[in-house]
Formats: C-alpha cells, sequence, structure tokens
C-alpha cells in the first residue's frame, strides 16, 4: 500500500508534469511538516550541520529537545530548500532518518523511503563572538545564499494586540530589542569571508510605528543598520530590505542614504476585508488602499522588478471572514498578482505555518493542491510580465516556492 502522502505526491506530479517533483515534494514537505528521529538528530549535532539552540525570530517550539542543537533548512537532491519549523506541532509531518549504513538522512513515511535528503552546511561564523561578546548566530540566520538579519527583535503591533493573526514572531519572552551597529557590522564581515557562501544581505525587523511621521523611528534604526552592514562594502550591495509600507519621504532616505537594492513592503493578504480582519495592526497605522499605493511608489525609487511584496498563503481560508473555496482564494490572489505585476512589482508567497502562540493558532491548513496551483499560477503571471526574483529565487532565499519555478523558465 502507497503511504498518503507519497500517493499524494505521485499524484501531484501526473496532474503536473511541467513542474519539477522536487518543487513538488518541496510543497509537501512544508504542507505537512517533517520531524527529526532521534537517530538523526544526534548525527546532526556534528558541527557540519549543528546549528545551535538560538530561535531567529524569537518563537518558542515545544518540540525541541533542550539539551540538543537543532539543524538548518533541508536539502532536496536538485538543490531545493525547505525550511521546517523543528518541533512545531504538525498532525501528520514526515520523518527524517539517519541511516548509518550509507551515511545519509532519508525522508521517509512510515516505514517507506521517499527521497534521501541532507541540511545546509553550518554557516562558518556561528559560534564566533563579536567585540562586544555577543554571539554572532543571535544576529544573523543563513537561508540558501541569503545572510539574515534582524534590526529590531520585538514587534510593538502585539502591544496593543494589533498584531497580525498569524504571525508568532517575537513571543518566546527573550526579545533583545535593537541591535548594535558595531555587531552588525563585524557579523557580516565575519560571515562574507566564508567563499561562496552568501549573495544577498537580507534585513527585517519587528515593526515599530513610532516618530512623526508614523515608522520615522524604525526608518531611521535601518538607515543606522544598513549603514552598518555597507562598512563592509563599496557602492551599493546586493540587498533587501524587509519593512512596512513606507511613504515616499522616509523611502527615499533609506535608499539615498544607504547602499539597500530591494524592498519588500509585505501585504501578506490581498482582499482588503480579509486583511483588515488579519492584519489589523497594518490596517490601523497605514490600511489597506495606501499600503497598495506606497508599493507602487516604490518602483519609482528602486526599480521595476526590484520592489516585492509577499503573501501568506492560506489565511485568506482560515480567517473568520474568509473565503469559502480554494478557487475564490486562488482568484484573488491571480488578480493580485496581476495587478502588482502591471507596476513592476513581484506578488510573491509563502506557506502559512500554523502556531500556537499565533491569534488564528491551529486552524486548518488548505489542501496541498492549492499551494501548487497558487505556486504555478502566481509564476505564470509573473513569467508572462517580464519580472524574475532575483532576490527571493531559489539560490538566495528557498521560501518562496512560486519563484523556486523560475529555475525552469
Amino acid at each position: 500500500m502507497i503511504a498518503a502522502k507519497r500517493g499524494e505526491w505521485a499524484q501531484a506530479c501526473a496532474d503536473y508534469p511541467d513542474l519539477s517533483p522536487f518543487t513538488l515534494l518541496k510543497l509537501s514537505m512544508v504542507r505537512y511538516g517533517a520531524e527529526l528521529s532521534r537517530g538523526a538528530l544526534e548525527r546532526l549535532q556534528d558541527p557540519r550541520y549543528s546549528f545551535g539552540q538560538t530561535e531567529p525570530f524569537g518563537i518558542r517550539f515545544e518540540g525541541r529537545v533542550p539539551a540538543l542543537a537543532l539543524p538548518g533548512p533541508i536539502l532536496l537532491r536538485d538543490g531545493s530548500f525547505v525550511y521546517i519549523n523543528y518541533g512545531e506541532r504538525f498532525d501528520d509531518p514526515y520523518r527524517i532518518d539517519y541511516d548509518r549504513d550509507s551515511g545519509v538522512f532519508l525522508l521517509r513515511e512510515g516505514e517507506e523511503t521517499l527521497e534521501e535528503v541532507d541540511f545546509v552546511p553550518r554557516p562558518a561564523f556561528f559560534g564566533k563572538k563579536t567585540s562586544r561578546g555577543t554571539p554572532m548566530e543571535t544576529l544573523a540566520d543563513v537561508r540558501a545564499q541569503k545572510l539574515i538579519l534582524t534590526a529590531f527583535q520585538r514587534c510593538r503591533l502585539w502591544e496593543r494586540g494589533d498584531q497580525c493573526h498569524f504571525c508568532a514572531f517575537f513571543t518566546d519572552g527573550r526579545s533583545q530589542g535593537e541591535v548594535d551597529g558595531q555587531d552588525i557590522y563585524e557579523t557580516v564581515g565575519e560571515a562574507i569571508r566564508e567563499p561562496g557562501r552568501f549573495s544577498e544581505i537580507y534585513l527585517s525587523g519587528g515593526t515599530d510605528f513610532s516618530g512623526d511621521p508614523p515608522f520615522a523611528a524604525e526608518a531611521e534604526r535601518y538607515i543606522r543598520v544598513l549603514q552598518a552592514v555597507g562598512r563592509n562594502f563599496s557602492g551599493r550591495f546586493s540587498s533587501q530590505l524587509m519593512a512596512p509600507a513606507y511613504p515616499k519621504t522616509l523611502l527615499r532616505r533609506i535608499y539615498d542614504q544607504t547602499g539597500v537594492t530591494s524592498y519588500c513592503p509585505n501585504i501578506e493578504v490581498w482582499d482588503a476585508a480579509i486583511f483588515k480582519e488579519l492584519c489589523p495592526g497594518k490596517e490601523k497605522w497605514v490600511g489597506h488602499a495606501e499600503w497598495v499605493r506606497r508599493t507602487l511608489d516604490a518602483v519609482e525609487i528602486f526599480g521595476k522588478g526590484q520592489v516585492c511584496t509577499q503573501v501568506v498563503g492560506g489565511v485568506e481560508l482560515a480567517a473568520r471572514n474568509g473565503f469559502a473555496t480554494v478557487d475564490q482564494a486562488l482568484k484573488s490572489n491571480f488578480e493580485a498578482c496581476e495587478f502588482f505585476a502591471r507596476h513592476g512589482v513581484s506578488y510573491l508567497s509563502v506557506l502559512w505555518h500554523p502556531h500556537k502562540a499565533s491569534r488564528l493558532g491551529f486552524r486548518p491548513l488548505p489542501p496541498l493542491d492549492y499551494y501548487i496551483r497558487l505556486a504555478k499560477g502566481l509564476h505564470e503571471i509573473r513569467r508572462d510580465y517580464g519580472l524574475t526574483s532575483t532576490n527571493d529565487d531559489y539560490k538566495h532565499c528557498g521560501n518562496h516556492p512560486d519563484s523556486d519555478l523560475e529555475r525552469l523558465d
């Protein structure tokens, strides 16, 4: 008897022969999750794999073993990057075992082996400290060839209950607040010493609405941090800022005073009514229509293809006033993708990860076929408009299944 998830994957490969089977497997793995067997976890304590115990986005996962370090993301045989929240609660996860005889990790469902997998090697700068004594792995995470920095390790939207309803970031009670510029400078300098490891710097952080106009303090913080990063380079450097939709005046200052090259104000959900329900802080401080307008304005500063926005695929079906059917949700997202593409903005998707600390909690996820159709449709629309996700493709980020498909173009 074929295992259920394997059978579903095989059917997806038959239904979508134009898509890579590895991309379809990645979607299935992220959709269902994966757990590490004890044997795999023990093997992953090897210095080649061990990322440590720090959670870079401040999320607490109950299923983690306190005494054991965790690995980085999973790699499939074609180089596809699979980001799994180890220790997250999953209803029917895959299992990753370690076969001592062959010396390889195996992706399994029950007793059936589906694939050989591997893990992203530990970055060389992990385990090192800055001159101020700050562990560098608390300041930076990695994703494929992208070095991820967090400028402000808390989100002020939680202060008044205005946080996005699907978010669990910075909920473990160990937030470090604002990072130090010298720490960032030294960490980036150490990271880029590793040959061929990183080709993109990514900066984000929790929302801080303080200042006049709102977000002015946050924009100043990003300028300071990006300038600290830029001390390692001459001129502009391959980089992306993921931040709220700023007024053009603030965004122009960020662009002119730093070396940043790309901007990503994530709208999270396209439908205005669902946006208002699921993103009350964004609605309160910016509003849906203004968020869209500011995103389009950003193209004047960064250029076509250098501005993107992403949605959390699936939350539009889980919302209290969400869509009743998959087809309705897909129609909404495809309309959004085409709208943004006409204006030179790439509209991307990530898969929703339920978590008990979020307001949505553990509501049911959409079926795998929804995520396949979403990825395929978004990719085809962007391709028709000549947009490629140079900052968020499989080589740089690997967190967007729709941009993974660009490698087949």
